[in-house]
């Protein structure tokens, strides 16, 4: 195979998925070094993905969860999170790092049959509490009202499901 760039034989083979396109990059060694994809030592896929050049840190300071300690090219090394508050010190990070490798943030595929119906629930319910929040920056206190209903509505059958709460709508 040879490489995209020039006609030399390819040795580094990049692969990636974009909106459901795959993308395949075959580099010769010389082309792969000019894109600072091999300098001798290993380089992180994340690092690549977010469009960095191998072994170049994000930003003028370290990032570091005070949870767990973790910093984020520990977290570009190894491609996990220590603790729940890394996704709080991490989360432009990894918005980058999803949409290069998924073309999004939150899952679309499918989900388990038992939790169809929590997660409709939770995303109308979402959905609900944004177009409220938007009724009442417009001022528009009868929608609002009606959509305050709706969503005290939907929390009291999600909450009658574990045992109290009602709705007469």
């Amino acid at each position: 195979m040879k490489c995209d760039r020039c006609d030399k034989p390819a040795t580094v083979h990049l692969t990636r998925v974009v909106k459901g396109q795959v993308q395949k990059l075959h580099l010769c060694a010389d082309c792969a070094q000019e894109m600072g994809l091999q300098s001798g030592k290993s380089f992180s896929l994340s690092d690549v993905l977010m469009g960095q050049p191998a072994g170049h840190s994000a930003g003028p300071g370290p990032k570091v969860c005070r949870s767990c300690g973790l910093t984020l090219q520990r977290f570009r090394k190894e491609g996990r999170l220590g603790c729940p508050e890394c996704y709080s010190v991490f989360g432009k990070d990894l918005d980058r790092v999803l949409t290069s490798m998924h073309s999004a943030t939150e899952h679309q595929g499918r989900r388990p049959a038992r939790m169809c119906q929590v997660c409709e629930e939770r995303d109308q319910l979402e959905a609900l509490v944004a177009r409220l929040t938007a009724a009442i920056d417009e001022e528009d206190y009868e929608r609002a009202a009606q959509l305050r209903d709706e969503v005290r509505c939907l929390e009291g059958k999600q909450s009658l499901e574990s045992g109290e709460g009602s709705c007469d709508l």
